[in-house]
């Protein structure tokens, strides 16, 4: 499954990303980085993103004669002339380049270090991750929460030039729509005359100053969540509360037809929650922050997928339903432990 990656003419992925991160990119596809690249355009040329979006004029032929169309615009890139929307002529392309900008300028004044970086949806997607540099958050020791600031646009409005502090690493369609998801403030400008304005730089900046402030306000509730002990009866009911609650998350079980389905994701989730990547760590063992994570993991890698619980899950995330489920679980834990979010 290539996860709405987009590859060349070469069959190359449009993906690069640094080394360090090699157990996240499930997909294997894209670039390896090392530590000593660190300029936008060395970047954008090992993710081979150093092109050019353009916009031609669109005709229509009227009585056997060719009318040029003043209310749209073709939008296609320059390296294979594909063909990536059609858009109102007062749209503004933002290069790749100039999008990113402003990140280049934190990464050189030591705010960033460039994380991954990759194109989607056929070229009509584009992000990039970089991590905020300084000690990681740890909600217990040994667990660390990585924290991302997550650039991401497109070229057929289906998104506009976006700004957000996340925790989830984007290398995917699937992790792109997880990470857009998440709770905390978020700066966003549209593909208009302006776009990147000082005025409109000067605000993501501002967004960007509070980016540890969002992340640590989550870590806190990890904290809370790792000082909870669960027994193997209430992790199982909380599972089983996630599965057969009174209103049933949407594509998690079809109450008429799949009991199998449910065994399946019992213990898909039971197995996640004492034998799951980082389940050993001490707060995460035998803790409420375990059994959220056992969840996390499930709808991130595991969820419908035919085959083992050691690959990636389908992209299901995508149609909103691996969100739900996420939301479904904190709640759940919340309201039995009565904690504040």
């Amino acid at each position: 499954m290539s996860h709405g990656l987009d590859f060349n003419s070469e069959g190359l992925a449009r993906f690069a990303y640094q080394v360090r991160h090699l157990d996240k990119i499930w997909h294997r596809h894209g670039t390896q980085i090392a530590e000593e690249l660190t300029t936008l355009p060395q970047w954008l040329a090992a993710a081979k993103m150093d092109h050019l979006i353009l916009q031609a004029p669109l005709y229509a032929k009227i009585d056997g004669e060719f009318v040029e169309v003043d209310t749209h615009k073709a939008v296609y890139r320059d390296s294979d002339g594909k063909l990536l929307s059609i858009m109102g002529a007062k749209y503004r392309v933002v290069q790749t380049r100039e999008a990113w900008e402003m990140l280049e300028r934190l990464v050189s004044e030591g705010w960033l270090k460039i994380d991954t970086m990759g194109t989607l949806n056929g070229g009509r997607r584009t992000f990039v991750a970089a991590s905020l540099t300084g000690d990681n958050l740890q909600v217990v020791p040994g667990d660390m929460l990585e924290k991302h600031i997550l650039c991401a646009d497109s070229y057929d409005g289906t998104l506009a030039l976006t700004f957000k502090a996340v925790v989830t690493l984007t290398v995917c369609q699937n992790t792109l729509t997880a990470a857009l998801r998440e709770t905390g403030r978020v700066a966003k400008v549209k593909h208009t005359a302006g776009v990147l304005s000082e005025r409109n730089i000067e605000k993501i900046r501002q967004h960007l100053g509070i980016a540890n402030l969002q992340i640590e306000q989550f870590a806190e509730f990890g904290n809370k969540l790792a000082s909870i002990k669960m027994s193997d009866r209430e992790v199982a009911d909380f599972h089983k509360a996630l599965v057969f609650g009174d209103k049933p998350i949407p594509g998690v079980i079809d109450a008429q037809s799949a009991s199998g389905q449910a065994r399946r994701a019992l213990g898909e989730l039971a197995w996640l929650y004492t034998d799951g990547p980082g389940q050993q760590i001490e707060g995460r063992k035998g803790t409420a922050w375990g059994a959220l994570n056992s969840v996390t993991a499930w709808t991130n890698h595991v969820k419908n997928h035919k085959r083992d619980v050691s690959t990636d899950r389908t992209q299901f995330v995508l149609y909103g339903t691996g969100d739900k489920i996420n939301e479904e679980a904190k709640n759940l834990l919340i309201n039995q432990y009565q904690l504040a979010a």
